[in-house]
Formats: C-alpha cells, structure tokens, sequence
C-alpha cells in the first residue's frame, strides 16, 4: 500500500529536523518525484539540497524509502528574490501605475549600503484594524534587512526603474514580519492615490485557496512580468540567508512551485519577491519571496493575512479610498 499523503506529510514531520540538521540540506517537502530531471506523478518526501553528490557519509544519507514513504533528493539552494543596485546605476523604465494596484515594481525610498532595492507590491488588501486599503509585499522587499522599520517611505516604480523620491512615494511601511512561517509587510497608501484590488495581467482576486499539489498557478511580478507554473511540493521547511543582522532563517510549511515548461523557462526570479501567486480561477495561494533557479517557494496566503492582520480585497478599482 503506498501512504496517503497525510501520512505522507506525517512521515516528512517526523524526519524533518534530523535532515534539516545536515550539512548542505537546504529544505524538505513533500512533492513529485523527479526522474531524469522531469517530474513524476509519484509523491514522495523530499530531501533538497544545495550540492548533489555521492561523497555523503551512510548516517547523512537519504534512504531509498522512510517509513514506507517513497524519498527523493533535489538541488535547491534558496535565494531571496528581491534585487538591488548601486545607488548610481539605471536600469529600464518601468511604468507608474495609476490607480495603484497589484503585480507591479516598488521599493524602499532610503538607499542601504549605498544600494537601492526592488521588489513586487503582490496586491492590494484590507487592514483589518482600519478596513483602509493596504499594499502587500515581502519583509525583506520593504525593511531590506534588520535596520527596515515602520515608517519608511515607500516608492512605485522603485528607484531602480527611476521611482523618484518624493514625487512617486505612495504610503509607509505599517507593518513588518519575519516569522516561521511569513515574509511579509504592508504598507500604508497615501490618501489622495487611487487604488485597484485587481492584479496588473491577471486581474480581479477572488479570493484565498489553500495550495494543493498540481494546482496551475501564476503570478505577475516585477521582472519577469506573467508567468505559469504549478504547486509541486507543499508543507516545505526551506532555508534561506536573510544576509546580515538576520542571517540564515528557516520558514516552514511552505509552498514550492515549479515553472510551467516553455515558454516559461523560470516562474519568478529577482524582483519578483512580493508577488502573488493565483490559481487559474483567481484565487490567491501563496506570497513569492524567494526561488532556486526554476522553482520558487511562497508563505501560505492563510499565514500572510493573519500574522499581517489583514484581508483579502475582492472589490476592484475605487477612488480615494
């Protein structure tokens, strides 16, 4: 009998911190098999590393099968997907977007080590203290590192793509949180700037799924614009360096997406931190905020909305709001 996947999942909860102790493991999920570097519709728990190689001592190995759990080993290393240049370099134009909305650039107003930085603003919500419309994004999108704080200005399009300060600032950063489960942080918008809760390319949001394995999936990011891919491995417990003052973190129960097959060779990469990942019928799953090469991984959107303590906006475009 092959397991369920909930006993599947049970399985990848009971061996998840002996792996995730090992040198090189840079996460574990439970997803589809890859043989010959396509995926399978097998399911199995997942061992990802950094470096395959035959050259592992017998006790850091991965066994064939756990529990009667089917295993495999992946090359992941997980970077952030946020992007950064020195203060003085351009980049392409990028467009400033009116009403403000979802699947578009956006940055920190302040420079950090003499770099400027840009992410996605995923969409628009509600906060639920005030019901005002709020923008999402990732922590490390609107704080940078550990010196971000609320109150920092914000920019669409972000300085790389010459958002000028303070004629495109939008709003401040509200609130900001780097969890076990969540990159994320909302940031106010300014008054007199109108506001859309549809996502630039994909449109109206209908509201919040949970991700389940081979659900069709796209997101609209800053730099790699509209992509398509799919949910090959959940519950996933990743590692990913956060760089100074905040240093490796690990994030659990996960979202991993794969990248559809041509033409869409990656699903997001630097830029692209902040994007919401939606479902072929609207629904939003995940918040982007990290990759390795053709795969990506995102925060349950449940996580999000509750540690940000917000909503989910379904309406479309209003004015002053």
């Amino acid at each position: 009998m092959m397991p369920t996947l909930e006993e599947l999942l049970a399985i990848k909860q009971q061996v998840e911190q002996h792996y995730i102790d090992q040198p090189g493991v840079t996460g574990i999920d439970v997803g589809y098999k890859e043989v010959g570097g396509e995926l399978t519709d097998q399911i199995a728990v997942r061992v990802h590393v950094a470096r395959k190689t035959d050259d592992v001592p017998a006790d850091q190995r991965v066994p064939e099968e756990i529990h009667g759990a089917v295993t495999d080993v992946v090359e992941r290393v997980y970077e952030l997907h946020a992007v950064s240049v020195p203060e003085r370099s351009l980049l392409a134009d990028s467009k400033h977007y009116s009403p403000l909305l979802g699947g578009v650039s956006m940055g920190p107003s302040r420079a950090v080590g003499n770099s400027i930085f840009a992410g996605t603003l995923g969409a628009v919500v509600i906060d639920n203290e005030t019901q005002a419309r709020v923008a999402l994004t990732n922590f490390h999108v609107a704080a940078v590192d550990a010196t971000g704080q609320v109150g920092d200005r914000m920019v669409q399009p972000s300085r790389i793509e010459h958002g000028k300060v303070p004629q495109d600032e939008f709003g401040a950063t509200l609130r900001l949180v780097l969890s076990d489960h969540v990159d994320g942080a909302v940031v106010s918008i300014d008054e007199d700037r109108q506001t859309s809760c549809d996502i630039a390319e994909i449109g109206s949001v209908l509201g919040t799924r949970t991700a389940t394995l081979g659900t069709a999936v796209r997101k609209r990011g800053r730099t790699t614009e509209l992509t398509r891919g799919s949910v090959d491995g959940i519950s996933a417990t990743v590692q990913v360096d956060y760089g100074p003052g905040l240093g490796v973190r690990t994030l659990r129960d996960q979202v991993s997406i794969t990248a559809a097959t041509s033409p869409d060779a990656v699903f997001s990469d630097h830029g692209d931190s902040g994007s919401v990942i939606v479902d072929e019928d609207g629904f939003v799953v995940a918040l982007l905020f990290a990759g390795a090469g053709a795969n990506t991984v995102g925060n349950p959107i449940a996580s999000v909305l509750q540690e940000l303590n917000v909503s989910m906006c379904t309406g479309g475009p209003d004015g002053h709001h």
